[in-house]
């Protein structure tokens, strides 16, 4: 892998066991996108939630914050005894702690999660780009814009956290708005879990990309435009219009 880019990660030193690969290129820009709830006579309320959600590659990484620090799955005491279908430790959308949601790290840290996704924790462990966003889409429509759904499945990493809830009461609406790094500097905030892991996550990523674009070449703007019924002739021109039977 090859990574283009104005800053320098914790993993990019990797690139002295794994070797350059000038086909797969990581073009590693940082955006930003939040979900634009539109309403009106707004009140807005920020839960307690402690949990942030990253995608490196197709894989999850889940992330807890705590006063002192952040923490991923990677930093769990037990994380195959968590993994476990028959285990009660779950990360739910808590309102009160109570006893199965509280986790244990290595260094003996423990926190309740409180997170804004409802669904136990070995389900969200399981989940690739594709389970996710199907789920939130069922679930929260409102969780991606609509034009965004281009950078969530192509570009290599993810970075998703809850902002705060949005509630207009004279219309009786709420939203839950949510921001979406997409390649971000994870040293510069805190993260950092194995480094072999995030470059053969991306490695995978890309190379997967890499096979569909060759399997199916990218479609012209001109047939993208015949396959939605346009006619290039005229659909196009300003002011003009196909010439019927009997116009003048």
């Amino acid at each position: 892998m090859k990574i283009i880019s104005k800053f320098k990660d914790f993993y990019d030193y990797k690139v002295a066991k794994y070797g350059v690969d000038e086909k797969l290129v990581y073009n590693r820009v940082t955006k930003n996108f939040r979900n634009s709830p539109r309403l009106f006579s707004i009140n807005k309320t920020q839960p307690d939630y402690n949990n942030k959600i990253l995608f490196v590659g197709d894989k999850i990484v889940l992330i807890f914050k705590t006063e002192e620090k952040l923490y991923t799955q990677f930093d769990l005491k037990d994380i195959e005894l968590l993994k476990s279908k028959n285990s009660n430790v779950q990360i739910k959308n808590f309102f009160h702690h109570t006893n199965d949601s509280e986790i244990t790290f290595l260094d003996g840290n423990t926190i309740f999660v409180n997170s804004f996704i409802n669904i136990d924790l070995y389900d969200l462990l399981k989940m690739n780009r594709k389970t996710f966003y199907n789920f939130f889409i069922k679930n929260k429509k409102d969780f991606f814009d609509i034009d965004e759904e281009n950078n969530f499945f192509n570009e290599p990493i993810v970075l998703i956290e809850f902002l705060e809830n949005v509630t207009d009461h004279d219309n009786r609406r709420s939203t839950s708005v949510y921001k979406k790094t997409y390649n971000p500097n994870l040293s510069q905030l805190g993260i950092y879990f194995d480094e072999d892991f995030v470059w053969q996550s991306l490695v995978e990523f890309l190379s997967n990309k890499r096979s569909e674009k060759e399997i199916s070449p990218e479609v012209s703007n001109e047939n993208k435009i015949l396959s939605k019924g346009f006619d290039l002739k005229t659909s196009f021109r300003p002011n003009m219009k196909k010439k019927h039977k009997g116009d003048i």
